[in-house]
């Protein structure tokens, strides 16, 4: 039986790669059931994010990376379907003074850990006009700089590339969630900002259930 989390719990996003943490990010649960997963990450959240020993962040994949320590700017409501291989983001300027765009983030699909979700992000993405009306390919010389570096299979890009295809076609149809009014929505005043618990990137403690070994 699933343990579903509630609307308000504060839990957190890892991304694992070659059985360490990639990246974390605590968030707010807004919706968890078996339909769909929805969770905020609210501008001014501490996050942190892979970057080289000499604190040079890091936007592909290395060996040898540690973990660097930042403060999210903006606002950002994720909306996932269990399974699937992709999230579709909406993200605000802090406060929500304005909607920037919808984004979509190619990934591994989000499993549960202990203490929240676990995937791997896939480094391309698609970047949506507020409107709908237009779109396009975000990090795609990133993803062949992967691909030469041994760091993903050519068949691995088709398949993300592929599933990028896919959430175009429901753009283009109108299908959910992109024919909902998410960009109205706003979290509850009463939300406490998240954090990280303790030992949160722990693996022994808290083992990871999704991403990468």
């Amino acid at each position: 039986m699933t343990n579903y989390w509630k609307p308000g719990d504060n839990i957190v996003l890892r991304e694992i790669w070659r059985g360490r943490v990639w990246a974390g990010r605590p968030v707010t649960v807004v919706e968890d059931t078996d339909v769909r997963l929805i969770v905020y990450f609210g501008s001014g959240v501490r996050w942190v994010r892979p970057a080289r020993p000499d604190g040079t962040l890091l936007r592909t994949r290395e060996e040898g990376w540690v973990l660097n320590e930042g403060i999210w700017p903006i606002e950002v409501l994720r909306i996932v379907t269990p399974g699937s291989h992709h999230s579709t983001l909406l993200q605000w300027t802090g406060g929500f003074r304005e909607f920037r765009q919808w984004y979509v983030n190619l990934e591994d699909p989000l499993t549960r850990s202990p203490i929240g979700f676990d995937f791997l992000d896939q480094i391309l993405d698609i970047e949506i006009a507020p409107d709908l009306s237009t779109w396009n390919w975000k990090d795609e010389d990133e993803l062949k700089e992967s691909i030469l570096s041994g760091m993903l299979t050519a068949d691995k890009a088709d398949a993300i590339r592929s599933e990028g295809e896919r959430v175009i076609s429901a753009l283009v149809a109108g299908n959910p969630p992109f024919n909902e009014p998410w960009d109205k929505w706003r979290p509850n005043p009463d939300w406490m900002r998240p954090s990280f618990p303790e030992d949160w990137s722990d693996l022994e403690r808290y083992p990871a259930s999704g991403g990468e070994f």
